[in-house]
């Protein structure tokens, strides 16, 4: 493995829907990740990275109400290091909110490269979840295909959340992962449970950075076919996986769908205003931020929030937010960040 490079600066990362995105094209997406997988070992241990589609979005939040529906999923991505944007409905709504994001950059076009950049860098990679037949057909292929790539270990466990010995399963798991000296962990456990089992083990894990990425690993053996280029590029990647699997996803994506059009037309019509309403830090107190006008937040604003919650890793105070505001906070879930607010 290369010697660490220097720290990147930070770039602002503008909020859809209460999470931070990054945003990058695919290439900028893939400098970014090796970025954090070769920087020094932070504070939290090892670094997330997420690939958020329509179907993260459903799973976190529901349509109406402004707490989430996954507390826990909603945790992991609001403080992730990484977060794109795997679906064309997330780019389309950050443009009519006025934050834009450039692309969609998928989890299955970014394995691949991964695996590319890796044999070229000398980055060590580790499979983790998915079936075993499919996970080692997958590692065999890329191999193949990136002579020099080292993917330093397999294991596909079956992982319950709430099993009751999952700490000492979760544990024996980590121990092999920094036993191998893996650089970057490729989780293929699907939504929520990969984002969760990240997040509660981010401290025990010695490799620089970990990505969920559904079952990219079934679409690299072939067990399952990806849509032709067309229509991943125009949003209608889901029409094929319903043709394919009709019975199993109909319902999943026309509930996703009209569950996220629900919370993007919220987003839209209290969507931030350039040049409006801001906040700021209190100097005494860390997690207390106080308003700077009394309209619609301006983008920035709604990153500071984000941020400051991110930090605190706890719900914070904002004082002298006025009803508009409040609403605004609501319709973009973030209300559940304050600590005093009152939600429904």
């Amino acid at each position: 493995m290369q010697s660490n490079p220097p720290v990147p600066e930070e770039k602002p990362r503008p909020v859809v829907l209460g999470m931070h995105f990054d945003a990058v094209t695919v290439q900028q997406a893939l400098d970014r990740f090796f970025e954090l997988a070769t920087m020094p070992r932070g504070p939290r241990g090892c670094r997330i990275a997420a690939t958020v589609n329509v179907d993260f979005i459903v799973n976190t939040y529901r349509a109406t109400k402004s707490t989430p529906r996954n507390p826990p999923l909603a945790r992991v991505l609001r403080r992730a290091e990484l977060v794109i944007a795997d679906g064309m409905p997330l780019v389309w709504l950050s443009r009519l909110i006025g934050t834009p994001l450039p692309e969609r950059v998928t989890g299955a076009d970014m394995v691949p490269l991964i695996a590319e950049r890796a044999a070229r860098d000398h980055v060590k990679l580790y499979f983790l979840g998915g079936k075993e037949e499919y996970t080692r057909s997958a590692a065999d292929i890329l191999t193949k295909r990136y002579p020099g790539l080292e993917i330093v270990g397999i294991d596909t466990p079956f992982v319950k959340l709430d099993d009751p010995d999952a700490v000492q399963k979760d544990l024996e798991i980590c121990r092999k992962i920094n036993e191998s000296g893996a650089d970057i962990l490729l989780i293929g456990f699907g939504n929520p449970k990969q984002e969760i089992w990240a997040e509660r083990n981010r401290a025990n894990l010695k490799c620089g950075i970990a990505v969920g990425i559904g079952g990219t690993f079934n679409f690299i053996a072939g067990a399952v076919k990806r849509a032709p280029d067309w229509m991943r590029h125009t949003g209608t990647e889901w029409i094929f996986r319903i043709i394919q699997e009709p019975g199993r996803l109909w319902k999943r994506y026309g509930f996703g769908l009209l569950v996220f059009n629900t919370m993007a037309l919220f987003a839209f019509l209290n969507r931030p205003r350039k040049g409006g309403a801001n906040v700021t830090a209190s100097p005494d107190k860390p997690g207390e931020l106080t308003t700077t006008g009394r309209g619609r937040f301006s983008p920035e604003a709604l990153q500071t929030i984000l941020d400051t919650y991110a930090s605190a890793d706890a719900p914070i105070e904002i004082k002298g937010l006025s009803g508009r505001q409040r609403r605004q906070l609501r319709a973009h879930r973030m209300i559940d960040l304050i600590a005093t607010e009152e939600t429904t």
